[in-house]
């Protein structure tokens, strides 16, 4: 970390600071009932960036930076992967700045205040700043070029931090003779944020091409260009020798997605594929397969910082392959590339299998615990250290989650490593409390005996190694153990598909599991607490968080039709893609995604789980219907989405929908200690008589065109009193958990 002063006057809550403190020091602080808000005076420079950042909280914070003249100029909450707050910000004028801590729902208690100047992106303490600026990306500008000059032989570091939330930023470095020799998207710390490592083998000129996720980002970013030497660069693939054994340019975008090479390899001959970017932002992926379709031999990003691809891939017998060279199927990416390849040695397919088996690198000396299934890493020393007992714990229970996953519930076993084990980290998690990444996609998984997968992957996962600073009320121990259930779920997914396009299935489902096999400790509760405060967004939405909150349609089905359904879905997930997977799992027990979805909504509005006491909330209310008349909507519902409006009419009121065709109506209540769910279907009768808690559930029947592709349709209702009788329950839930709702919101007539 670069090292640098800023003179620092404490106004109120802490000790005094009287003339220069370092940058990278901790100023201790507390809010209580009687100082709701510690401040902290802080003299900045104009188009000089500041760091501000709460750790070694005991509470929720919220960290605001006021600006000379007293107003707002950023603020933050919860920063990416806990609850502690960091601010990232460019003064435009010199001046006194005000940083105000405070307690999210007036929490209170003791915390650090970190104040650096500069753009901290993990640089050496030895490195040098070639440029640091804040740039800013509309429709009118989507990227932005600077050239640098490199010596031979230096070890340049180009980073992005994103000022603006989820801004997607995207790098490229361009060599001196026009070709993309860099690329990176995300930097690998779950965050959004871009790095490029890169060391030339010659001087020259080149150019860092910065922009957005797709060219559509809109927002500000700090962008940082440095030398320094005590970077690791990643791994040259140009480096690696061989026989040139053919050589194709070409480009893809929407309208060409793929292209298709035949490869004819002897028996035992070794074939290195290339693929490089040399134009655009096309994120390649390279698949090898045989005569039969097969794919024997798949990358997507090499591990080397940039979106290209590499493979190596040795043939048992004579054959023609089909090397197939395509877009990320998650991405809107295109441009132009080369893909190189060559004879090589065998050993080589072993170099690039070993430098993806070591993208965990603890920070002292490495100690392993075995178990029956697993093989469990840790240090003692650095920033992943932990203790021998802590790290005994994980692998107990890791072998008690296999037994609970694998044996109890049905999963089928995930790929092993060579050693017969599966193999996991206790490390410094950054910042989150745990990650699953595959390191091999071995394509047909051996323990499935009558299904052949096309992308069953082997991976390596991560538990934090102390659970530091997450603000998290359950104990390490048991955020252990709820994070290792879940981490190993993963591993278990990848067993069956590792480049499922329905992506809600991997953390939906790994947070349902946490509920069915830690019982206390789980931590997936919580998590409810996002899809509950905004219940009108799509099932499968983007916005962050949803994947993690909504496994609560799992539960939903599995109430239903048992926890067996959700092994059917992965299993599904095999053979199929994206929304054919649910809708394939439903019709086997005769429902559909729109009739689960809407059963779901109801039921999360009578709260009818079992761990529903430890969920933080209700499903929010969005208005309340007063009158006969016309009740316009304040806002739209997505796709698979619902809206509760509360019915303060007394009697019996017919209810007219006019909106969107997918839209519907269903009446809830409590009574006789149910939650009654009357379908009304676009136009019906609901008599609030015997009702407590009488509410309208708008429910949007559509499914988005592909996961993620959501959109709102906005609606009124009409009220009118009805003599007709009102139609008899739907469904009934038991409201024992059932508590009112919360957050109206002011209707709009």
């Amino acid at each position: 970390m670069r090292i640098a002063f800023l003179a620092l006057v404490l106004l109120a809550a802490c000790t005094s600071v009287n003339g220069v403190a370092p940058a990278d020091s901790a100023l201790s602080g507390e809010v209580s009932a009687a100082a709701p808000r510690a401040t902290f005076r802080l003299q900045l420079r104009a188009n000089e960036p500041v760091t501000l950042a709460t750790t070694d909280a005991s509470f929720d914070t919220i960290l605001t930076l006021n600006g000379p003249n007293g107003q707002p100029v950023a603020e933050n909450d919860d920063e990416e992967g806990a609850l502690t707050s960091r601010i990232v910000y460019v003064p435009r004028v010199t001046g006194a700045y005000t940083a105000i801590v405070t307690g999210y729902g007036g929490a209170t208690g003791t915390f650090s205040l970190l104040v650096d100047t500069g753009l901290n992106v993990g640089l050496s303490d030895a490195a040098r700043t070639l440029r640091e600026e804040m740039l800013t990306f509309n429709a009118q500008r989507t990227e932005a070029r600077f050239p640098v000059d490199l010596a031979a032989s230096d070890i340049f570091v180009a980073s992005t931090f994103a000022l603006t939330e989820e801004l997607d930023s995207t790098l490229a470095l361009v060599a001196p003779n026009g070709e993309i020799i860099a690329q990176n998207d995300d930097r690998g710390d779950g965050t959004l944020n871009s790095q490029i490592v890169f060391q030339p083998s010659e001087a020259g000129r080149y150019e860092v091409v910065v922009g957005t996720y797709g060219g559509t980002g809109v927002g500000q970013m700090m962008l940082s260009l440095a030398i320094d030497p005590e970077a690791r660069p990643p791994f040259d693939f140009a480096a690696l020798e061989g026989e040139p054994l053919a050589r194709h340019e070409g480009s893809l975008n929407a309208e060409q997605p793929s292209r298709d090479y035949p490869v004819r390899l002897a028996a035992g001959q070794t074939v290195l594929v290339l693929a490089d970017v040399i134009d655009g932002d096309l994120d390649p992926v390279i698949r090898l397969s045989d005569r039969d379709g097969n794919p024997v031999a798949a990358n997507d990003d090499r591990g080397d910082g940039s979106l290209n691809s590499a493979f190596a891939f040795t043939a048992p017998a004579p054959a023609t392959y089909t090397l197939t060279i395509e877009r990320f199927r998650q991405s809107d990416t295109s441009g132009a590339y080369v893909l190189s390849l060559s004879t090589v040695e065998a050993s080589v397919a072993d170099t690039i299998q070993a430098l993806a088996d070591d993208a965990v690198e603890l920070s002292g000396p490495e100690l392993t615990i075995e178990t029956t299934d697993f093989r469990v890493h840790y240090t003692l020393e650095g920033e992943d250290a932990t203790t021998t007992e802590y790290a005994q714990a994980t692998a107990t229970t890791l072998q008690d989650m296999f037994e609970a996953q694998v044996r109890r519930i049905g999963w089928a076993e995930p790929i092993r490593d060579p050693d017969g084990r599966y193999r996991a980290y206790v490390a410094d998690a950054n910042g989150s409390m745990g990650y699953t990444a595959g390191v091999q996609m071995v394509f047909d998984n051996p323990n499935t005996a009558r299904v052949r997968e096309r992308t069953s992957t082997r991976t390596v996962f991560v538990i934090d190694n102390d659970f530091a600073n997450m603000n998290k009320e359950a104990p390490p121990e048991s955020l252990m153990r709820a994070t290792a259930t879940h981490e190993f779920n993963h591993v278990i997914q990848f067993g069956y598909d590792g480049e499922e396009p329905l992506q809600w299935l991997y953390e939906s489902t790994a947070s349902w599991t946490e509920t069915t096999t830690v019982g206390a400790d789980q931590d997936a509760t919580d998590y409810t607490e996002t899809d509950f405060a905004a219940p009108q967004l799509c099932w499968t939405t983007t916005t962050s968080g949803h994947d993690y909150s909504q496994w609560t349609f799992l539960q939903s089905m599995a109430d239903v039709h048992s926890e067996r359904i959700v092994v059917r879905m992965w299993e599904n997930a095999v053979l199929y893609d994206g929304f054919e997977v649910m809708s394939r799992t439903l019709s086997s027990v005769g429902t559909t995604i729109p009739d689960a979805a809407q059963r779901w909504r109801a039921q999360n509005f009578a709260r009818d789980y079992d761990l529903a006491p430890r969920f933080p909330r209700t499903v929010r209310q969005q208005g309340e219907i007063e009158r006969v008349g016309l009740w316009n909507a304040k806002a739209g519902i997505e796709q698979l989405g619902a809206h509760y409006v509360r019915v303060g009419v007394e009697g019996r009121h017919a209810f007219a929908l006019e909106g969107d065709a997918n839209l519907e109506l269903y009446g809830l209540g409590v009574r006789n200690g149910e939650v009654q769910v009357i379908r009304l279907g676009r136009n019906g009768v609901f008599d609030t008589a015997g009702f407590e808690n009488a509410t309208l559930m708008v429910f949007n029947r559509a499914v988005p065109a592909a996961p993620g592709d959501c959109s709102a349709v906005n609606y009124s209702i009409n009220v009118s009193a009805s003599t007709e009788a009102a139609a008899a329950p739907q469904t009934r839930f038991s409201a024992r958990h059932f508590a009112p709702l919360t957050e109206p919101v002011a209707d709009e007539d």
